[in-house]
């Protein structure tokens, strides 16, 4: 066992403990569970290349469900939308009379 993979471990099973003991929101378990998924990908793929398929394809699903959110509760990508939607430009200098 690689210490990536170690670590990538003991994130997943430290966001599982979170999840089972209600104090970690659903969103945050996800990325956290990509993360711990991506890097045991990386540190086993060497020893089991069809282990590290797997576990990169968990990360990828638990990365979008983080992205989009879940239960219409929406995600990062729809806070940055939210938040660009609320961008007005306004010039800030003085009109340059040609």
């Amino acid at each position: 066992m690689t210490p990536l993979t170690a670590i990538g471990l003991g994130i997943v099973l430290f966001t599982v403990a979170g999840v089972l003991t209600d104090r970690l929101p659903i969103g945050t378990a996800d990325g956290l569970t990509a993360l711990g998924f991506a890097l045991i990908a990386v540190g086993c793929m060497d020893e089991s290349p069809l282990s590290g398929v797997v576990n990169s394809a968990l990360a990828a699903h638990f990365a979008y469900r983080w992205w989009n959110g879940r239960d219409d509760q929406g995600g990062p990508r729809c806070r940055l939308r939210a938040g660009l939607r609320r961008f007005v430009g306004r010039r800030r200098t003085a009109p340059s009379h040609g």
